[in-house]
């Protein structure tokens, strides 16, 4: 499909008749020039009434074309991480768009995960290759075998960040080998107890519910939403945006996925965007090629969704987003408001602030008589941890806190220091304030007060201040360190009412070198470029 066929092109339509009656105004959503494209200019026609009420100035054009951009700019995002899933357009669409969303039943009723801080979101996307038992009933793709039954080609967990218009999409392999959850198949009744398989099972046997259950019980991580598109959905999506640009370093012809694409840039729509994002057999690590084949195509697709040629054609944009729609299924849970909010949230998302990576993992191996690919235990739980903190990536994780024997790297004197009482004694911050600055610390304002009765003393300090904490610690006997991700250069002290003083503390060397910021890959990039 190559978009709307029910229209005819401008140069085909005979030359409008102006001369007795105003020109047909487009619907308000989809008219460019917003209010002023409504305003009838005809002098025998009656005018067409703003939407503005008429105390209200309008902006300036240029203004309002900055915030329908920003306004929309969020649709890239949520359109591409599902490979490629939407859940709407801008705010003035999305009850247009609500109703043509299939909501479907994912989570159960079992002990889940606590929900993420800040008012983070995480998002599961799920591709599906779902074709039934008929050949004919789904759309399958180009490919030599037919498979009954419907598997996960992408799973990406689209962590959307609390305190930053960011968000991280953690890819998992489909052939990662975890432990599914007993569970009750859906198609006998019957109770079927745990067991170790590939990822790619879980969908399999148990559909969105299962896979939901397992991703949960292996990052610890809530799932607050689900979107899913098939084969079908996304290549209507990719063929209404005119096809992307994307780029290899060596030709690829498989006759498993249909790809067949020179080297260097193409664009590619239809069959082909399906192939690209679909070939792992000739690709040298296989399944992890392929996800960093579906990374450069969720970039692709970012980029061009934010591109003005986009954003600014209401026709186009209304084509990409009544694709999606159409073939995207979402939790029942996601309701008109939280689409609102979405909407909201990711009016100043771009392009770098897509962020991608994969799931840590070990080497392939066979397992049970089956090619899996395990799981980096240690890395993979630093990563997880990262996210159930909801701190960015690219700020290395540090231990939060004073450990005994631990030699203090930073003085009191580059310590910078907010009190804050949160004993409910009166007078407490003032005399942990006076004491805190008599040992040389920089104290920032005056002291606040906190709500609550804390006995105990409390540091919170910054994703990149855990040192400064643990000098800070050891002047305040029976404090602790937690971390807040919302801090940067200063930390917080809130005075518990078991407060006893604070004592001079002894800094012995210079702190370690910093280690070099892992890379970050964005949507942003070009992929040619490198």
């Amino acid at each position: 499909m190559d978009g709307p066929t029910n229209r005819k092109d401008a140069a085909d339509e005979p030359p409008p008749d102006r001369s007795n009656r105003a020109p047909k105004p487009l619907p308000a959503h989809l008219d460019p020039r917003g209010s002023r494209g409504r305003q009838s200019t005809a002098p025998a026609a009656a005018p067409t009434p703003s939407i503005r009420p008429t105390t209200v100035p309008a902006d300036p054009p240029r203004r309002r074309r900055r915030r329908r951009r920003r306004i929309l700019s969020w649709i890239a995002v949520i359109t591409s991480v599902a490979v490629l899933a939407t859940v709407g357009a801008g705010y003035a669409l999305i009850n247009h768009y609500d109703r043509n969303l299939n909501r479907i039943e994912v989570f159960g009723a079992g002990e889940r995960p606590e929900p993420a801080p800040r008012d983070a979101k995480n998002i599961l996307i799920v591709g599906s290759d779902s074709r039934g038992d008929d050949p004919d009933a789904e759309f399958q793709g180009t490919g030599k075998d037919f498979v009954a039954g419907q598997r996960s080609d992408v799973i990406i967990l689209a962590h959307l960040y609390g305190g930053n218009d960011k968000a991280q999409l953690v890819s998992f392999p489909r052939d990662l080998f975890v432990s599914i959850p007993e569970h009750v198949a859906p198609d006998s009744g019957k109770r079927v107890p745990a067991r170790e398989d590939r990822i790619n099972a879980a969908f399999s046997l148990g559909g969105p519910p299962l896979l939901i259950e397992t991703i949960e019980k292996l990052t610890d991580l809530r799932i607050d939403n689900y979107l899913q598109i098939d084969f079908a959905g996304f290549q209507s999506m990719v063929n209404t945006l005119g096809g992307v640009e994307v780029c290899l370093s060596k030709p690829a012809k498989d006759a498993e996925s249909g790809i067949d694409l020179p080297a260097g840039r193409s664009v590619v729509q239809g069959e082909q965007a399906l192939a690209f994002v679909r070939q792992r057999n000739g690709l040298p690590r296989g399944d992890l090629d392929r996800i960093a084949r579906q990374q450069q195509f969720i970039g692709a697709i970012v980029r061009k969704t934010l591109s003005a040629g986009t954003l600014l054609n209401p026709l186009k944009l209304n084509g990409v987003i009544s694709a999606a729609t159409d073939s995207v299924q979402i939790d029942r849970d996601l309701s008109f408001g939280e689409l609102r909010d979405l909407a909201l949230r990711f009016r100043s998302f771009d392009a770098g602030g897509v962020i991608f990576v994969t799931v840590p993992v070990g080497k392939d191996t066979r397992i049970q008589g089956k090619a899996v690919i395990p799981l980096d235990d240690r890395k993979a739980a630093e990563l997880f941890d990262q996210l159930d903190r909801d701190i960015p990536p690219g700020v290395p994780l540090a231990p939060p806190g004073a450990e005994p024997g631990q030699r203090l790297v930073v003085a009191p004197g580059s310590v910078r220091v907010k009190v804050s009482n949160g004993a409910g004694v009166q007078g407490l911050g003032r005399r942990a304030y006076d004491d805190l600055a008599a040992v040389g610390f920089q104290l920032v304002g005056e002291p606040g007060n906190r709500a609550g009765s804390a006995d105990q003393t409390v540091v919170f300090h910054g994703p990149d201040k855990a040192d400064s904490a643990r000098t800070l610690v050891a002047a305040l006997p029976g404090a602790t360190a937690k971390l807040d991700p919302s801090l940067t250069r200063t930390l917080e002290v809130v005075v518990g009412s078991r407060y006893a003083g604070a004592e001079p503390v002894t800094v012995s060397g210079a702190p370690p070198p910093a280690a070099p910021a892992p890379e970050v890959k964005t949507a942003a990039q070009d992929p040619c470029a490198t």
